[in-house]
């Protein structure tokens, strides 16, 4: 081992002493460099990567697009989960020939992570996205056999989430990385922090709770045994933090902790690296925007300095366990942000950066770490034989961004690192023809199976020798049987391979789709005078709850609002019955940037649709998803008509798919409110958003209470919007044919809560 300056803690394991070790003061800490390693070419190279630009547009996701793969420890069983809409499966059990075992819909959607347990008794699903109004995501616990099903939430989902990028705030971050919400090893699925505690669900379904205490893993690894459970933190800087915030945000201490995973004793833990300086600030687009960010608190309260174990991963017999280490910041907000409705959640932000590896040996201390050969983010695939690591390319859950599941964390994403855990240095790296898009260990270590971003499947020997490969045409999720007997390659076009340890084919199925249920009529007019129709309010969960409204105008159409995501399909069939394609929906105007209005803003983008928002709408739907709506963690989205609206009453004209709309700033209930208008004929239309309801639902409600901004709120909508006497209004939630009584019953309502004390 490197030299080590100090300790600084130490803890007992099994009787011996384990060393934890906090590195000297220097600009490597104890670390040695080591000269640059050789790399291996495997294969030929490609000119051009297939991976698409994350802002892409023209490429909807394929109807069974599959976004995890999971084989069970007694290799009898394989579980898919897939990006599948509302009308069809999203969760597939098969058994090892290839046979379909059971199917069912896991909802609300973006099921990202499989975990089947032995004899499929039991399995559970992550799931990116959250049931009720909370952005939480949702953990789903269940036998594969039966209907019974327990749901958990991700209760401090805060901790898990970063943002990952360089350059142009609105260009360069895509990267909306989740961390890990279950891990599996052959006994038990584990789970993150939920409402009622972190859990540990048996085979079973018997669930025990094990001690997390506030802290929430980044991620979660088990060891080939399943004697050691490992969880990775982000841990913020506490000393930048005031005592009141470090308590809101249940702040962990160490970057690693590891437990015993039948007991949950803990077994050791290890603090983040101090030597390394935080990377370069990312940046901060409220400067921007100057009078928001002073009436509605949108700059940071403060930026801390983070460090994250950005990967985990567990020897086969837990002796072992390694993690890689990334800097970032982290944004605290602002305690008020609107109104009394004070939205605390931080956003993490890791600049494109060196990261490091660490690896700690149970037995005796941690070795010294070792920064990687190359920028990027990387995930560790451990050696069953504990004599090597591969640290892959990291893909991030894009849930449907250019019409993908998974997309590169890094453009340049064609090699893998090999380090040598016994020299402890870097060994030759392998360059792929393609950014790789997943690798899986062979359980004797003796092959690797990558899959690249050409379509092509790889087995690779552990010298570097490719032993067979094979088109499958898309990027895939791999998966090997505990026994090596075989693995699985499942694609983002909804097709499962399965080669024998030879790398030969044992079998090829496509997974069915099913198509929408049938209409019980066709949509009609929202009023018979104009052109609009309603065709949201097509799913179960709260993001459904708002309206999506379908005009038609002189070259295509446009659709006002775009509510949430798991029912699309069922949205574009009301639109086909009323007569439009959904690929002549040229924009979609949104009100506001909450997420039952602009939660699926990114995938009506990729089938093309142009997004129409005020220039600040990007600070939400694109930076800060989803801090300032608290409506679930949708992937972000560009504002491609950035509307030129900076103070309350501001108006724009544009002319959008042949129809004139004017849009009023109306900043209150959202720090991005827009009313719009559209004139058919004679007749004239008012879109309000959330800005007001019936009954107790007046402007000052909505204004969360600010009688500032309600009393601004109030102003323009009697000057701007009821001056020109409009005949209907749609808000966002609901019709109004009386359009201008509406309007004059909410200024009333809203000035006598104003008179109020």
């Amino acid at each position: 081992m490197n030299s080590v300056e100090h300790l600084a803690d130490r803890r007992f394991f099994g009787g011996a002493v384990l060393l934890i070790a906090s590195l000297a003061q220097s600009p490597i800490g104890g670390a040695e460099p080591q000269l640059e390693t050789p790399t291996v070419t495997i294969g030929s190279p490609s000119p051009e990567s297939a991976v698409p630009d994350a802002w892409r547009q023209g490429v909807f996701l394929q109807p069974q697009c599959v976004s995890a793969v999971d084989v069970s420890n007694d290799g009898k069983f394989i579980a898919l989960v897939t990006l599948a809409f509302r009308h069809d499966r999203n969760f597939w059990l098969l058994s090892d020939d290839g046979q379909i075992v059971s199917s069912r819909y896991v909802e609300p959607w973006a099921p990202f992570q499989a975990a089947l347990l032995h004899e499929a008794k039991a399995c559970g699903v992550g799931l990116a996205y959250s049931r009720v109004t909370d952005p939480a995501p949702t953990i789903s616990l269940f036998d594969p056999a039966k209907t019974d099903e327990t749901t958990l939430v991700d209760a401090a989902w805060d901790l898990g989430w970063l943002r990952y990028g360089q350059g142009d705030w609105r260009k360069g971050w895509p990267v909306s990385i989740l961390g890990d919400l279950i891990v599996r090893n052959d006994k038990a699925v584990f789970t993150v922090f939920s409402d009622d505690g972190a859990w540990r669900m048996s085979p079973d379904g018997q669930r025990q709770k094990y001690p997390l205490l506030d802290q929430r893993p980044f991620r979660m690894a088990t060891s080939g045994d399943g004697k050691l459970l490992a969880h990775g933190f982000l841990v913020p800087d506490a000393s930048a933090l005031d005592e009141k915030t470090s308590r809101r945000l249940r702040l962990p201490t160490a970057v690693v902790v590891a437990h015993d995973a039948t007991t949950f004793a803990e077994l050791w833990t290890a603090a983040p690296l101090s030597f390394v300086a935080p990377p370069a600030e990312p940046p901060e687009p409220a400067d921007e925007f100057p009078e928001l960010a002073r009436d509605f608190a949108i700059r940071p309260l403060a930026r801390v300095p983070f460090r994250v174990a950005l990967s985990v991963a567990a020897g086969s017999d837990g002796r072992q366990t390694a993690w890689t280490e990334y800097g970032g910041w982290l944004r605290i907000k602002e305690e008020r942000g609107i109104g009394s409705w004070n939205p605390d959640h931080p956003v993490a932000f890791c600049p494109r950066q060196r990261g490091w590896l660490r690896v700690c040996r149970a037995s005796s201390d941690e070795l010294a770490p070792v920064e990687f050969p190359a920028e990027g983010l990387f995930e560790l695939r451990p050696d069953p034989r504990g004599e090597w690591l591969w640290c892959v390319p990291m893909s991030w859950f894009a849930r449907g961004l250019a019409g993908r599941a998974w997309l590169p964390a890094d453009a340049d994403a064609r090699t893998v690192h090999r380090f040598d855990l016994v020299r402890h240095e870097w060994a030759a790296a392998w360059r792929f023809p393609d950014n790789v898009s997943d690798l899986a260990v062979a359980p004797d270590g003796e092959a690797v199976l990558v899959s690249c971003w050409d379509g092509i499947v790889y087995l690779i020997g552990r010298d570097g020798q490719i032993l067979a490969q094979h088109l499958v045409g898309e990027a895939a999720r791999l998966d090997w049987s505990a026994d090596g007997r075989f693995s699985v390659a499942a694609t983002e076009s909804g097709e499962l391979w399965s080669f024998d340890a030879q790398g030969k084919l044992r079998w090829k199925i496509v997974l069915p789709q099913a198509n929408p249920p049938p209409l019980d009529a066709a949509p009609k007019k929202v009023f018979d005078d104009v052109p609009i129709y309603s065709v949201g309010r097509v799913g179960k969960e709260h993001a459904y709850v708002g309206d999506i409204w379908l005009v038609k105008a002189p070259e295509g159409a446009i659709i006002v609002d775009t509510a949430g995501s798991s029912a699309i399909p069922l949205t574009w069939q009301r639109m086909r019955a009323a007569g439009i394609d959904p690929h002549d929906v040229k924009y979609a105007l949104l009100t506001h940037s909450h997420g039952d209005h602009s939660g699926a803003a990114y995938l009506w983008r990729t089938q093309g649709t142009k997004i129409v928002a005020p220039e600040s709408a990007a600070l939400t739907v694109n930076w800060l998803v989803p801090t300032w709506s608290d409506y679930s963690l949708w992937a972000p989205s560009p504002i491609d008509v950035p509307l030129a609206l900076k103070r309350v009453g501001d108006e724009a004209e544009v002319t959008l798919a042949g129809l004139r709309i004017k849009a009023v700033f109306v900043p209150g209930h959202s720090f991005d409110s827009v009313i719009y208008i559209m004139q058919f004929g004679d007749k004239r239309v008012v879109f309000t958003g959330d800005i007001g309801f019936d009954g107790e639902s007046h402007i000052l409600h909505r204004c969360w209470g600010d009688r500032t901004k309600a009393v601004a709120v109030a102003r323009v909508i009697r000057e701007q919007v009821l001056s020109l006497r409009p005949d209907h209004v749609l808000t966002g939630h609901g019709r109004r044919e009386a359009g201008s009584a509406f309007l004059e019953d909410l200024l009333q309502r809203t000035n006598a809560a104003l008179e109020k004390p």
